[in-house]
């Protein structure tokens, strides 16, 4: 168990690319606007961002190396390269769905599912491949198909479970009062990360995954 340049190198990229993909999350939350009305213009905040972010990416994986080291247990380390790995996909999950809510100007109902569904089947494939060949290590081409078809059961369930709570969240309960709809459709967002984290990380390694 070795934290190699690999390992650092694909941590900023990965972090580069979330950075850029938490945009249209930021522009929906608001918090772009909020800056602006702080006096933070928006060029200052995205090259401050692009840099910030894929450090912090490399830190928090670095984090998980010492911890695994100290411990002997490879394991977190593999769950410090999936939770870089899996802020990618948290933001080009919610960069696409935030991306169609903001195309629409639609943030409730059966399209908001839509929007969920269309945002998972894209990032589930960008995580296979992610996950296959740098968070759980593993090389061989001879097991593909079979790992993607148990990575895409696995992650489909956790899917199915997600768009559950986020139908309940946002067309059942629905936003308070005051609430903005695109605001209120990104906290129903975020409980699905957690779910999903958990979820999917435990369900790649010991069933996907497992030496």
């Amino acid at each position: 168990m070795a934290y190699s340049k690999k390992d650092f190198w694909l941590s900023i990229l990965t972090g580069e690319i979330t950075a850029w993909l938490s945009l249209p999350v930021l522009k929906n939350l608001k918090i772009l606007s909020f800056l602006a009305g702080k006096g933070i213009s928006l060029s200052v905040f995205i090259a401050a961002w692009a840099i910030l972010a894929p450090l912090g990416a490399a830190l928090l994986l670095y984090f998980f190396y010492l911890a695994a080291k100290i411990k002997n247990r490879i394991g977190l380390f593999q769950m410090g390269k999936y939770g870089v790995i899996g802020l990618l996909n948290t933001f080009l999950n919610a960069g696409i769905y935030n991306g169609l809510i903001f195309l629409t100007n639609i943030a409730a109902g059966f399209s908001v599912d839509l929007f969920f569904a269309v945002a998972f089947i894209i990032t589930v494939v960008n995580s296979f491949f992610w996950n296959k060949y740098w968070a759980f290590g593993e090389k061989g081409a001879e097991r593909t198909a079979g790992e993607a078809v148990q990575f895409f059961a696995v992650s489909a369930v956790v899917a199915i479970v997600n768009i559950a709570i986020l139908h309940i969240i946002i067309n059942v309960i629905g936003a308070p009062s005051g609430i903005d709809p695109k605001i209120w459709a990104n906290v129903g967002l975020a409980i699905t990360i957690v779910v999903a984290f958990f979820g999917n990380f435990f369900g790649y390694k010991f069933l996907v995954f497992k030496k």
